[in-house]
Parts: C-alpha cells; sequence; structure tokens
C-alpha cells in the first residue's frame, strides 16, 4: 500500500515537472519581452571603469526626454538635457551603486546592470524599477560638457 503511494505522488510529480518548466519558460520569456530582465549587475572595478573619463548618452523610460552625462576621473559629472545643464560629483559607493550630487537636484544614488543585449540599465534603489536606458557610452567628452560653463536660468532645477 505504501509503494502504490509513492508510486501515485511520484507520478503526479514527474507529469507537473514540464507544466512548470513551460510556465518558467513563458514568464521569462515575457519578462524579457517586457524589457524586465535587468541583467549583470556592473560592481566595483568595472563600474568605476564603465563611467571614468566616458560620456553616457541615454532616455529616461518613464518621461522620454534623452539626456548625456561625462564624468571625469575626479569625481565632477556633467549633465544636460532639453531641461539645461548641471555640473555635479559622482562616485561608487559600497562597490554596488554610483551616486550623483547636483546642488539643484540633491543627492541620488542607481544600481547599473548590463542588459542581455548589451546596453546599461540604470534603476532607482529604493523602487527597483528602471529609470534610464542608455543608447550608447564613449570615451572622453564629444559634447565638450567639461567645457560649457552653466548659462544662466538653464540649471535644471531653478
Amino acid at each position: 500500500m505504501v509503494f502504490f503511494r509513492f508510486l501515485k505522488v511520484a507520478l503526479l510529480v514527474i507529469a507537473a515537472v514540464p507544466a512548470l518548466l513551460f510556465a518558467a519558460l513563458l514568464f521569462a520569456t515575457l519578462s524579457l519581452a517586457a524589457g524586465q530582465d535587468p541583467g549583470r549587475q556592473i560592481e566595483g572595478s568595472q563600474l568605476r571603469a564603465l563611467i571614468v573619463g566616458k560620456t553616457w548618452y541615454g532616455t529616461a523610460i518613464s518621461a522620454g526626454y534623452d539626456w548625456v552625462e561625462f564624468y571625469e576621473a575626479d569625481g565632477t559629472a556633467y549633465y544636460l538635457d532639453d531641461a539645461g545643464f548641471l555640473v555635479g560629483t559622482w562616485d561608487v559607493r559600497s562597490e554596488k551603486e554610483v551616486c550623483f550630487d547636483y546642488p539643484a537636484l540633491g543627492g541620488f544614488c542607481f544600481a547599473v546592470y548590463e542588459t542581455p543585449s548589451g546596453q546599461v540599465a540604470i534603476y532607482d534603489l529604493d523602487e527597483r524599477t528602471l529609470i534610464h536606458m542608455t543608447t550608447s557610452i564613449v570615451d572622453g567628452d564629444p559634447e565638450g560638457l567639461a567645457l560649457r560653463p552653466p548659462q544662466v536660468g538653464e540649471e535644471v532645477g531653478d
């Protein structure tokens, strides 16, 4: 009798495995299609190497605006979007977060991930939501942001 109960449970488990695998595959496919797979978090020296001396071009996911930001080795950050230009600071904290402080906006930190397609996805740490996606990352400051003085009335947040 015990053997038959064991056999019945084993058959139920075996029958459930394909359905569970199908559900997991379906969920993974839908998540990737919806852009929900953050990929691999970029940390430590890899994160610093992706930032120092680089210009990031990106898009704000929910707001839909484009932006560009240049990061100097000394921790200075230059940010430009349609609303204006900012000069602030950046640093890597806890080896996993890139943090910014712009006088007009205050301080904030993000988690940075490499997506399966090779883009960089920027996630809000508090809400754990995708907020920005890079469109490209290039060496140097091709936009000349470090040479550009802020214009009166141009600072974001004013």
